[in-house]
């Protein structure tokens, strides 16, 4: 049975019935089932002579890639647990993850990290380099016999304690989501695409739905993927099934929707999807099955799924989260532990082979969120939901202050927490209302020290220890937060969030429209940064922008850099990247990029050989790197 294996036990069965087919394939390499199963076993043997035994955790500080895949496996083959570390966070993160898990030892894409940045101590092993010496390590003594219950990964998600906290995740949870479940069709004629970070669970989904089912996986090594981006590796790779955020479909949406036809199924969620997207997705793509997919990462990605039918009322009614997924269990509860009647509101709780092991080294917490029930082991996800008539559930919200960003948790104490840190902050409170399906952005209210703070230093200091995604997108200073009778935070009387104002038509003050197609190479400045002020605007929401304003600083995310960079294709010929508009953060500064790169072509990178796709993916990374730490150095 397959839910009484391990991970790799599952994929080494299945190798050996498909040793020539095509396991999982990057820009410039591929390998079968059966040569992935020898460089995982290689590095499992490389792992097991340094000293990794069953139980240990191994740290993987990579970006998508065949090693990283590889490294995976081999991991879990050496008895190990792999612990991702996300190389877009912030050192003081990356740091504070490896100081609490501390993992036996290091796989590292050492490329991707500055020398004076290292945040583990010791020596890291090149997984590069292990990957290639995987083939010659010598194939002696047993490895460790592995179950169902052993950790295979961990990881961190936002807490509302101020720091991250680590969900232990079983080979049975894994197995679980990707195996003899109907929610979503896996086999041999699927190819999925591995968009997610290493460090994101919906890339747990990606990889092993894929690797567990005898399908291809493609891998996507842009370390920040345009729309263009996707939609080409969708069309090389003949992508089946592809899994977005919630923020991520609505832009392919609006921007790509092209892109998506050779698709059979589109998964999307880590938030609410606006009706009238699905509707538009589904008129395109007619031979397309969309599932809205829900589940936190204490119960293995997926807890329940919908699979969207095309009903007359598309586009209008809220979409549910469905039901459970096979091998989980989920119950609606009231305060009192009580289940509620049909209609009724309460909170889901999660059951089943999915459900996490706990919290690492967090056994209180573990404690108050894992509790028994008849027996059975549930995790309590804190969202507030209802069954319908027809059996659906639906999601109404939170019954705690946590939120999700682009399909990533956010707890906003944590952010408090951080912000109070900050040593001329005297206190501090955040709020995330709610907006735009999608679009949700976190305010920030402060009182300071009696000085003052600048708004670019105060953003650098929180970029030092939270992820892009967790900071604020304003900030206002109070003389004082409003105070309940009791003395607490009264979020309910903080000044609103301004409406979204309308947007000013920058370019047809200048007599040049947005929708018309320029180059830079024929437009003079002005009415370049009319177009770009223009676009910067509609997606940010807010006339108050000048051309030296830093998109950051005016509350711009990493989903609307995207959006900007869609913009910007439609409105002009360009050869500007996504990581382009990290480096070049106002107006002024991308005009003089387009300007440049338009009238001077690029030097060669190597005497006329082209420049191949990983290595495109790791200067990229390295570029998106020292654009973040221009950013925080000169704010």
């Amino acid at each position: 049975m397959k839910m009484q294996r391990s991970i790799h036990a599952n994929f080494a069965a299945l190798a050996e019935q498909m040793v020539d087919q095509i396991a999982v394939v990057g820009e410039t390499r591929h390998l079968t089932y059966g040569e992935l199963a020898r460089r995982a076993d290689g590095i499992a043997r490389y792992l097991a002579r340094h000293g990794i035994v069953r139980g240990d955790r191994v740290g993987l500080f990579a970006q998508r890639s065949v090693a990283a895949v590889a490294a995976m496996l081999g991991i879990l083959k050496a008895g190990g647990s792999y612990v991702p570390f996300d190389p877009s966070y912030p050192p003081n993160l990356l740091k504070f993850v490896y100081e609490d898990c501390r993992p036996s030892l290091m796989l590292v894409q050492s490329s991707l990290l500055a020398p004076d940045a290292v945040f583990w101590d010791g020596a890291g092993h090149e997984l590069s380099e292990v990957f290639e010496v995987a083939l010659d390590e010598p194939a002696t003594g047993a490895l460790p016999e592995v179950g169902p219950e052993d950790a295979a990964y961990i990881m961190y998600t936002s807490g509302s304690t101020g720091r991250p906290k680590g969900v232990l995740i079983p080979h049975r949870g894994v197995v679980r989501l990707v195996s003899d479940n109907p929610y979503a069709a896996m086999g041999r004629d699927q190819v999925h695409l591995q968009l997610a970070p290493l460090a994101f669970d919906a890339s747990t989904f990606e990889i092993w739905g894929a690797l567990l089912n005898g399908g291809k996986l493609a891998i996507l090594s842009a370390p920040q993927p345009s729309l263009d981006d996707i939609a080409t590796s969708i069309a090389r790779h003949g992508v089946t099934t592809l899994w977005l955020t919630a923020g991520l479909f609505h832009l392919m949406v609006d921007h790509r929707l092209d892109g998506l036809k050779p698709l059979r199924q589109l998964l999307a969620g880590g938030d609410v999807l606006s009706p009238p997207h699905v509707a538009k997705a589904q008129a395109a793509l007619p031979e397309c099955q969309i599932i809205n997919g829900y589940g936190p990462t204490e119960n293995t990605t997926f807890t329940c799924c919908y699979r969207i039918p095309r009903a007359p009322e598309a586009g209008l009614a809220p979409i549910p989260i469905g039901t459970a997924i096979a091998h989980t269990q989920v119950y609606i509860l009231d305060e009192s532990g009580q289940e509620v009647a049909d209609g009724e509101a309460g909170e889901l709780f999660a059951g089943g082979a999915g459900v996490a092991l706990g919290y690492w080294n967090r056994p209180d917490l573990t404690a108050e969120k894992f509790v028994l029930r008849g027996g059975a082991r549930l995790y309590r996800t804190g969202d507030r939901v209802a069954r319908r008539p027809d059996g659906n559930i639906q999601f109404l919200g939170r019954v705690d202050r946590q939120v999700k960003i682009n399909g990533k948790r956010v707890e906003l104490d944590e952010i408090e927490a951080a912000l109070r840190r900050v040593p001329a902050v005297e206190d501090a409170a955040v709020i995330c209302p709610p907006g735009e399906i999608g679009a949700r952005k976190i305010h920030a209210y402060i009182t300071l020290r009696g000085s003052d703070v600048r708004l670019g230093e105060l953003r650098a200091l929180l970029q030092r220890d939270l992820p892009d995604y967790m900071v604020p997108a304003t900030f206002t200073v109070l003389d004082a937060l409003p105070l309940s009778p009791t003395g607490k935070i009264d979020r309910a009387r903080l000044p609103q969030v301004p409406p979204r104002p309308e947007v000013a038509d920058a370019a047809a003050e200048t007599g040049v429209g947005q929708s018309d197609h320029i180059t830079a190479a024929t437009s003079d400045i002005s009415s370049l940064e009319a177009v770009l002020l223009s676009i910067w605007r509609d997606v940010l929401g807010t006339n108050a922008l000048g051309v030296n304003d830093n998109f950051f600083d005016c509350g711009g995310t990493s989903l609307q850099v995207i959006a900007v960079h869609a913009r910007i294709a439609a409105a002009m010929k360009s050869d500007i990247t996504v990581v382009d508009l990290f480096q070049y953060p106002s107006i002024s500064s991308l005009t003089a990029r387009l300007l440049r790169g338009a009238h001077a072509a690029p030097a060669p990178l190597a005497a006329g050989t082209p420049l191949n796709a990983d290595e495109r993916a790791r200067r990229q990374q390295s570029a998106l790197a020292r654009a973040r730490a221009n950013l925080r150095r000169n704010a």
